[in-house]
């Protein structure tokens, strides 16, 4: 197992593409939930304990983003009523463990706009289809 000495939280990037020619997704924040949906198959013979399958049911990633608004390429596309859903690549990076590519969209995004400070957003992404991990 190797070591790191701990990573800031503003090193983690999310990007619209790939690093070298995606938007890079301004925020200030960002959480990525790993999710292997366990398959349950307990029953009497296991004696009260739980018993789940190897295989995952279904497997996900989901992310939540906050940040200050600075960049409106992502809320334009939501807000067009001829868009049905807006599913693209996205990359995450993450220092000293690697990045995770895959097809990603917005699910919901929060604008916030207080009286007398900046506007912010805060945005679920949620991934579809497998994704892919290319570990440092």
């Amino acid at each position: 197992m190797s070591e790191i000495q701990g990573i800031a939280g503003r090193n983690i990037k999310f990007y619209r593409g790939d690093v070298d020619t995606g938007t890079l997704i301004v925020a200030r924040t960002k959480t990525m939930t790993i999710n292997n949906e366990s398959i349950d198959v307990t029953s009497d013979g296991d004696e009260g304990y739980r018993t789940l399958l190897a295989d995952p049911a279904t497997r996900s990633i989901d992310m939540s983003v906050e940040g200050v608004i600075r960049q409106t390429d992502f809320l334009d596309s939501l807000l067009d009523p001829t868009q049905t859903a807006v599913l693209e690549d996205y990359t995450i990076v993450i220092p000293g463990i690697g990045e995770v590519t895959g097809d990603f969209r917005f699910s919901s995004v929060e604008v916030g706009a207080p009286h007398d400070d900046a506007a912010t957003f805060s945005a679920t992404v949620e991934s579809s289809g497998a994704w892919t991990f290319d570990g440092e």
